[in-house]
């Protein structure tokens, strides 16, 4: 009775670590499109210094801002199941814990590597 009550616990703590997993990839990937901004500033600046079209720069780098933060805001805790990153209407981009109880992505790392 008790292996069945152990493997329980060790298939939630996997899916908990891997949904963990899932909301840390999701901040990075926002993470690295809010970083590249100057990348962004640079490129439609020398498109314009040579009398190129910058539309198409504009919608791609739009595009994918909006998927990886759509993404980021809507993941789940897996504790409390309230949005991760989300308190009110804001979006946290700096924390690694959430919002609501305070659960860290880290905690999740740290275990896997140990």
């Amino acid at each position: 009775m008790s292996t069945q009550s152990e493997e329980k616990e060790n298939s939630s703590d996997l899916k908990m670590q891997s949904t963990l997993r899932k909301i840390r990839r999701a901040r990075t990937r926002m993470l690295v499109c809010f970083w590249t901004l100057p990348v962004y500033i640079i490129s439609v600046w020398v498109l314009l210094n040579n009398e190129r079209d910058v539309d198409t720069l504009m919608w791609i780098y739009m595009a994918l801002y909006a998927i990886f933060a759509v993404d980021m805001s809507r993941r789940r805790c897996p504790k409390c199941h309230g949005q991760f990153f989300v308190t009110t209407i804001w979006l946290n981009l700096i924390t690694s814990k959430c919002v609501h109880c305070q659960i860290s992505f880290k905690r999740s790392v740290d275990e896997v590597d140990n």
